[in-house]
């Protein structure tokens, strides 16, 4: 195979235009006072296209009312739809996250038989795959792709429904609804929560989880701050959040194994004029050293390939862009040639600012013997070994953080 090597390509092709992002008064109070905390400008979302606009300027800002963190300006439904859609696998739980979620349903009695759960951005359906089958399993989401695999996957065995979170209809009233790392995704994370409580009855429970600012910090350049977080919880805006909606947090749990604050909720009648915590505004700025140093670190470890003329990326993803947007790697030898490989084939024969995706086998090819760098986080071990695996010599396999934890 004949490689295509490419610099990268910094320009404004397809910058993202406003009607894909849109400014939105505070999603927990409504306050229009708020004061940005992080930019990143020209931030590309995924792989190049020349017909979809995906670059804008990604801005998070800290409410002067209530001190809730969050993105503004916000994707709109179709802006969410645009940037994000060559996600893909980056989306999706982890299969050890998904049994201990399910059994600890179970051990405080929510899935007995004839309960009927709805799984709310249930993807391909992988927590619904793991209950009993007494469960009335029911899955919404708004990636066709995904119900569609969880639909050849699941059968009759569930119902699951592509739609817009705040105007899905399902087959019966849930007993149970579930939102495993989802409600920080939402533009509008309030009406949702509204919808799901006129949804549901008076017995219902509602199960939330989310990153919360009070998390373990961690070393990953994309991190809390990740742009597919559209609200950056804390404790007290998250209970103001679902107390606005109508639910009221019966039990809580911060895990200690990733930065997943879970909370058992039942139906309230909806408050207003709910103070937020000052402490707040600290935490942000505590969150946010975490990140500038991950990129420092990031930075430094990628100092010894500042001198090389080529070199493989292996990652297609927001990883590598987060690189681009927050070290000076991708500026600091403007001239050098990259290509990238990513194991995901929707990415593959793609291009990410003007670099050629490729399969990750063109690495056994002798034209490609340069340094490979793995942009990754969570999968990095992995894929340093897959490198060694395909014929690329160990002390060129590059990698950039010393230690990877949950998150």
């Amino acid at each position: 195979m004949k490689l295509r090597w490419a610099r990268v390509d910094g320009g404004p092709r397809g910058f993202s235009s406003q009607t894909l992002t849109f400014h939105r008064p505070c999603p927990i109070c409504g306050s229009l006072a708020a004061r940005p905390f992080l930019e990143l400008v020209d931030y590309q979302f995924y792989t190049d296209d020349l017909d979809l606009p995906k670059r804008a300027t990604v801005r998070d800002v800290q409410c002067e009312s209530c001190f809730a963190a969050f993105l503004n300006p916000v994707y709109s439904d179709a802006g969410f739809r645009i940037l994000f859609a060559q996600a893909e696998r980056s989306y999706g739980a982890a299969a050890g996250h998904v049994r201990e979620e399910a059994a600890w349903m179970a051990e405080r009695g929510l899935l007995g038989d004839g309960v009927a759960m709805l799984d709310v951005g249930c993807y391909d359906g992988d927590l619904l795959a793991t209950l009993p089958e007494g469960v009335r399993r029911m899955g919404v989401d708004i990636d066709s792709g995904a119900i569609a695999r969880g639909r050849a996957r699941l059968g009759e065995a569930a119902e699951l429904v592509v739609g817009d979170f705040a105007g899905f209809a399902v087959s019966t009233p849930p007993d149970l609804i579930t939102m495993f790392h989802v409600l920080e995704h939402l533009p509008e994370p309030l009406p949702i929560l509204t919808r799901l409580r006129e949804a549901s009855h008076a017995g219902s429970r509602l199960v939330v989880e989310v990153p919360v600012l009070e998390g373990r910090p961690t070393n990953d350049l994309v991190g809390l701050f990740t742009t597919q977080h559209t609200t950056h919880f804390s404790r007290r805006s998250l209970a103001n959040c679902l107390a606005r909606g109508g639910w009221r947090i019966t039990q809580s749990v911060h895990r200690s194994d990733y930065n997943g604050y879970r909370v058992l909720c039942e139906p309230a009648e909806p408050a207003a004029d709910l103070a937020g915590d000052p402490h707040d505004a600290v935490r942000v700025r505590e969150a946010l050293v975490h990140w500038h140093r991950a990129a420092i670190d990031v930075a430094r470890a990628l100092e010894p390939l500042s001198e090389v003329d080529r070199c493989v990326i292996w990652g297609g993803g927001a990883h590598t862009e987060q690189i681009y947007a927050a070290t000076p790697f991708f500026q600091s030898r403007p001239r050098r040639e990259y290509l990238i490989v990513d194991g995901d084939g929707a990415k593959q024969g793609r291009t990410w600012r003007g670099i050629d995706i490729h399969p990750p086998d063109v690495l056994a090819d002798p034209g490609a013997a340069v340094p490979v760098l793995v942009s990754s986080y969570g999968s990095q071990p992995e894929i340093a070994r897959a490198a060694v695996e395909l014929g690329v010599d160990a002390e060129w396999v590059f990698t950039v953080y010393g230690d990877v934890s949950a998150y």
